[in-house]
C-alpha cells in the first residue's frame, strides 16, 4: 500500500513540475527548478502540518494561494511556478493519511519533481530543442490547414462567411503557435544559446511567417462559367495546391532534406489558353497561381543550410530584479481591481478558499478534488472559464464511461500500472493542446492508481459529484469580478484596431517619400500590429461564443465587424505587397489623404459609440449593403491598381462608418 502511494505521489510530484517548467534557455529552467524544489517541499510540508486544524487551514491556503497567484506579476515563469506550488499543495491535500510523519508525503511528492528533472535533463541532452520542433510542426501543419481552405472555392460550392470563419481560426491558431515559438527561439538566441539547430528552427518560422503573410491573400473561387470552359485548367491548380499542402502538413527540420519537394509546372499553369469572353474572371485565377508559386518558392527554400541567423528586435526574457523594495513596489502598483493580476488571484483564492470550506464542512469523500478542478479550470475570463469548464466535464464523464467499463469488466491488475504509466505520459502530451483530452487521460490515471491502492471501486462519482462542484465555484467568482464580457470589450477592441489602420497609412505615407530600411522596417512593424488587431477582433467573437447565455444576432453582428475588418485588412496586405511599386506622385499622396481622413471619421465615430448595445444595433441596420461590399472586394481586389485599391480602401471605411451614423441620423 505505502509503495503504490509513493508512485502516485511521484507521479503528481512530476505533473506538478511539468506545470512549472516553462522556460526554453537551460540556464534559466535550472534556475526556475533551484526555486521550485524547495518551495514545492515546504508548500506540501506547511499543508500537512495544518491539515488537521480547519480554521488555520482555510487561513493559510487563502494567504499562500493569493502569494503564490500575484508571483506571476513579477515574471509569467514565477508566475507558472506559483501556480503549480498550489497545485502541488492540493496534491498533498489529497494524499493526507492521519499517523504518517508529516514530511513523507512532501518528500514523496519533492522526489517526483526531481524524477521530472531528471528525464527532462535526458531529454534536453538527446532531444534538444524538441518541444519547439513540436510547436513548429504544429504551426506548419495549420498551414496546410489553411492553403487548404482557401482551395474549397475548386470542389464545392464556397459559403464566403464560412470560408472567413474557418480561415481566421486557423489564423488565430497560427498567431498563437508563432508567437509561443518565437519567444522560445528569442529567448535562446538572448541566452547566447545556439546551434544549427536551432538556427535552423528560426529560418523555419521566419518561412512560415511569410507563407502565412501570402496565405492572406489566396482568395479565389471560380465561376461556373469558368468551370464549365476550364475544368482541366482549375483541376490543375486545385492538385498544385493539394501538393504544397500536403507538403506543409508533412515538413519539419529534421526531414526536410528526406522527403521530396513537390514538383509543380507554375509556367504551364499561367500559359493556359483561356476564351476572351472570360478572361477578365481568369485574372483572379492567375492571381491565385502567383500567390502560389510565391508560397512554392518559399518551400525551396526550407531545404536550404544556411549559417547565419538575423535576430534583429529579439525580445528580451523576463528576468526579475531581486531588489527586494522593486518586487514590494511592483506587487503593491497590483494590489488594485483595475490589476488583471489582482482579479484573477483573487478569483483563485476565493474559489480554493471556499471549496476548502464546503468540502470541510459536508465531509465530502475525496472532496479535494473540488479544489484541483477550480484551479485548473479558473480562466482570466467568463469565456475562457466557461470553455474550460466544459472541456472539463467532457474530459471527466468520457473517462468515467471508460473506467465503468473498466470496472464491469474487472481489469486485471496486472494491467493497472500499464494504464497508470500510459495515461500519465498522454497526459502530458495534450496537456498544453488538448485541455479536454488531458482531463480524460488524467481520469484514467486516477482510477488506475486508487484501484493499485485498493480503492479503484470507489471513486466514480466522488470524482464526478466533486468535478460539479469544482467547476461552480470558478464560474461563480468570476461572474461576480469583473467577468470580462466579450461583448462590451469588442468596441473597445475595435477602435484599436482601427487606430492600427491609421498608424499603418501614416508610415505608408512616409514610406512612400522615403524607402530607407528604418522607414521599411517601421512600415512593416505597423502591417504586423494590424495583423495582430485583426487578429484580437476575431479572437472577441470566438470568445463571445464561448459565453453562456449568448444572442445569436449578437453574435452576427460582432462577426460583421470582423469580417469588415478583415476585408480592410486584405486590401492594406495588397498595398503592402505593392509597396516597393508606389510611385510618390500627387495622386497616390491624394489618395492616401482621402483613406485616412476617412479611417479618422471611422475612429472619431467609434468614440462616440462606445456603449456595445448602441454600436450592434446601428450596424445591424446597414448589414446587406456591407455583405455586398464584401462580394465585390473579395471578387475585384486582384483586377485592382494600386490608385483603385486606395479609393476602395475609403469607400469601404466610408460604408462602415454610414452603417453607424445613418442609425442615429
Amino acid at each position: 500500500m505505502g509503495h503504490v502511494t509513493m508512485g502516485i505521489a511521484f507521479s503528481l510530484g512530476s505533473i506538478s513540475c511539468g506545470f512549472a517548467d516553462t522556460s526554453s534557455v537551460t540556464r534559466y529552467r535550472i534556475l526556475d527548478f533551484i526555486i521550485t524544489i524547495p518551495l514545492f517541499f515546504l508548500i506540501s510540508l506547511g499543508t500537512e502540518a495544518v491539515f488537521s486544524h480547519s480554521v488555520l487551514f482555510v487561513i493559510s491556503l487563502t494567504i499562500v494561494s493569493f502569494s503564490l497567484f500575484m508571483l506571476a506579476v513579477l515574471s509569467p515563469r514565477l508566475g507558472a511556478i506559483g501556480f503549480a506550488s498550489i497545485l502541488l499543495a492540493i496534491y498533498a491535500m489529497l494524499l493526507h493519511m492521519d499517523g504518517r510523519p508529516i514530511w513523507l508525503v512532501p518528500m514523496w511528492l519533492t522526489g517526483g519533481a526531481l524524477w521530472y528533472i531528471f528525464w527532462q535533463a535526458l531529454a534536453i541532452y538527446f532531444l534538444p530543442n524538441q518541444e519547439s520542433k513540436d510547436i513548429l510542426s504544429d504551426l506548419y501543419q495549420a498551414l496546410a490547414k489553411k492553403v487548404m481552405a482557401h482551395d474549397h472555392g475548386f470542389i464545392f460550392t464556397s459559403d464566403n462567411n464560412q470560408l472567413f470563419i474557418e480561415s481566421a481560426q486557423l489564423r488565430s491558431q497560427i498567431a498563437g503557435l508563432s508567437h509561443t515559438l518565437e519567444n522560445r527561439v528569442h529567448q535562446q538566441f538572448t541566452a547566447g544559446e545556439d546551434s544549427a539547430k536551432l538556427q535552423d528552427i528560426y529560418r523555419f518560422l521566419t518561412i512560415a511567417e511569410r507563407i502565412n503573410e501570402q496565405t492572406r491573400l489566396l482568395y479565389f473561387t471560380p465561376t461556373s462559367k469558368l468551370k464549365q470552359a476550364c475544368p482541366q485548367w482549375l483541376e490543375s491548380i486545385h492538385q498544385a495546391n493539394l501538393k504544397i499542402s500536403q507538403y506543409l502538413a508533412q515538413v519539419t527540420v529534421d526531414n526536410v532534406n528526406r522527403i521530396t519537394t513537390p514538383d509543380i509546372d507554375f509556367d504551364a499553369l499561367r500559359r493556359f489558353s483561356v476564351q476572351p469572353a472570360l478572361q477578365e474572371e481568369a485574372i483572379a485565377a492567375y492571381a491565385y497561381i502567383n500567390k502560389l508559386d510565391i508560397i512554392y518558392l518559399s518551400l525551396l527554400q526550407l531545404s536550404q543550410q544556411t549559417n547565419e541567423v538575423k535576430n534583429s528586435g529579439v525580445i528580451k526574457p523576463i528576468v526579475i530584479s531581486w531588489k527586494w523594495n522593486e518586487i514590494l513596489t511592483k506587487l503593491t502598483s497590483q494590489m488594485t481591481l483595475k490589476s488583471s493580476y489582482f482579479r484573477h488571484a483573487l478569483r483563485g483564492t476565493l474559489s480554493l478558499a471556499a471549496g476548502l470550506i464546503i468540502v470541510r464542512a459536508l465531509n465530502l469523500e475525496f472532496g479535494f478534488w473540488t479544489l484541483m478542478t477550480s484551479l485548473l479550470v479558473l480562466r482570466p475570463n467568463l469565456s475562457m472559464t466557461w470553455t474550460r469548464l466544459l472541456q472539463r466535464l467532457t474530459g471527466t464523464i468520457c473517462g468515467l464511461i471508460v473506467v465503468g467499463g473498466l470496472l464491469h469488466f474487472q481489469v486485471s491488475s496486472d494491467i493497472l500500472p500499464f494504464i497508470f504509466c500510459i495515461a500519465v505520459v498522454l497526459f502530458f502530451h495534450t496537456a498544453a493542446r488538448h485541455y479536454g483530452f488531458a482531463v480524460f487521460f488524467v481520469t484514467l490515471f486516477v482510477f488506475a492508481g486508487f484501484s493499485l491502492n485498493g480503492q479503484g471501486d470507489n471513486i466514480m462519482l466522488p470524482r464526478l459529484d466533486n468535478t460539479v462542484l469544482g467547476v461552480f465555484l470558478p464560474l461563480f467568482f468570476v461572474f461576480i469580478l469583473a467577468p470580462g464580457w466579450k461583448k462590451k470589450s469588442f468596441p473597445i477592441q475595435l477602435t484599436t484596431t482601427v487606430n492600427g489602420y491609421m498608424s499603418y497609412l501614416d508610415s505608408l505615407k512616409t514610406y512612400i517619400g522615403d524607402k530607407s530600411d528604418n522607414v521599411t522596417s517601421e512600415l512593416q512593424r505597423h502591417y504586423q500590429d494590424c495583423v495582430v488587431n485583426d487578429t484580437n477582433l476575431f479572437d472577441h467573437w470566438m470568445g463571445y461564443l464561448g459565453e453562456p447565455h449568448r444572442k445569436s444576432q449578437t453574435g452576427e453582428h460582432i462577426l460583421l465587424c470582423s469580417r469588415s475588418s478583415n476585408i480592410i485588412l486584405r486590401i492594406l496586405t495588397q498595398l503592402n505587397e505593392n509597396k516597393q511599386s508606389l510611385p510618390f506622385d500627387a495622386t497616390i499622396s491624394n489618395d492616401l489623404d482621402i483613406a485616412i481622413a476617412s479611417i479618422q471619421e471611422l475612429e472619431r465615430t467609434l468614440e462616440k459609440s462606445q456603449n456595445h448595445t448602441e454600436l450592434f444595433k446601428q450596424i445591424s441596420k446597414q448589414e446587406k449593403l456591407i455583405y455586398q461590399s464584401f462580394i465585390y472586394i473579395e471578387n475585384e481586389i486582384y483586377k485592382l491598381d494600386n490608385h483603385t485599391l486606395l479609393q476602395l480602401l475609403s469607400k469601404e471605411v466610408d460604408l462602415f462608418v454610414s452603417a453607424i451614423q445613418n442609425h442615429t441620423a
